[in-house]
């Protein structure tokens, strides 16, 4: 346990939290939480966020957020720390096609080898076979033509053995890729409003159900509004914002409202009838 973890959990103690209460107070995944008191700050969704988590964490136990991120620098990742790009999959094709090459370059000499060992042999048999019918005086012109004036030689010529040449295919094992599954992570709550990050998605699409009347208001936090209006019972209304990085949705009748975000139900996070959800969008793997 890290002595940011120790801390951390100490303040929870004493003032008589459990992780599930404190997952209620700041809408973290409670295996974050434990994460953060464990040291294991690897397991966060992301290194941007750490910091985010730690200062929640911080403010629900009653600590001053900024002295502990200050006091723990050390332990955390710098504020600017940047994601490592994942590589295009065009290097690990390229890499793939390389070990093959290596690979067939490997075999070509047992190859060669063989086929030289074969025409050997071949040699061999057809100078033997040319000797013994000298020895028995067959001329050599029948053997080279079975039928001639008329007259079968099928029996003088010797029977050669067709030696077939099987090609060895490579078989590839083909690993599919495990696609991680569409993940949602509270970054804050403020008041009736909860922003969240989503990771592991290539789409940002959104489809809303009424089962009664709610106003319900659509914008970037750019200024772009999308929908501003009252929407009655049983209409269902579809976006795309895959373009958008954020969107923030408001509610005014959230009970009346099934949201779902690619085709995933979404479960609002506050019982309150008025609220509003913020989703920031990081396209993810490929589908």
């Amino acid at each position: 346990m890290s002595e940011l973890g120790l801390r951390l959990k100490t303040a929870r103690e004493e003032r008589k939290l459990s992780l599930d209460e404190l997952q209620n107070i700041t809408k973290i995944q409670k295996r974050y939480l434990q994460a953060i008191e464990e040291g294991k700050l690897e397991m966060l969704p992301g290194q941007f966020y750490v910091r985010a988590f730690v200062r929640s964490y911080a403010e629900a136990v009653g600590m001053d957020p900024e002295m502990i991120l200050e006091e723990h620098a050390n332990e955390l990742p710098a504020s600017n720390k940047k994601v490592a790009d994942i590589p295009p999959r065009v290097q690990s094709r390229r890499a793939t096609g390389t070990k093959k090459s290596r690979r067939f370059l490997a075999l070509l000499p047992s190859v060669v080898a063989v086929v030289f060992i074969i025409s050997i042999f071949v040699g061999v048999w057809y100078f033997l076979q040319d000797n013994s019918a000298v020895d028995e005086g067959i001329p050599k012109d029948q053997l080279a033509s079975p039928v001639e004036g008329g007259r079968d030689n099928t029996a003088l010529v010797p029977e050669t053995e067709v030696v077939e040449e099987t090609e060895e295919e490579e078989v590839e094992e083909v690993i599919e890729e495990e696609v991680p599954e569409q993940e949602l992570v509270v970054l804050e709550t403020r008041g009736n409003e909860t922003i969240y990050e989503i990771f592991n998605a290539s789409e940002f699409a959104f489809k809303i159900e009424l089962q009664g009347k709610s106003y319900i208001g659509i914008d970037n936090r750019k200024g772009k509004t999308f929908h501003a209006s009252n929407v009655d019972g049983g209409k269902t209304l579809t976006f795309d914002f895959t373009e958008e990085e954020t969107i923030q949705f408001n509610f005014g009748a959230s009970n009346n409202v099934q949201l779902f975000i690619n085709d995933e139900p979404f479960e609002f996070p506050q019982d309150i009838v008025h609220q509003k959800v913020t989703f920031h969008f990081q396209k993810g793997v490929e589908q």
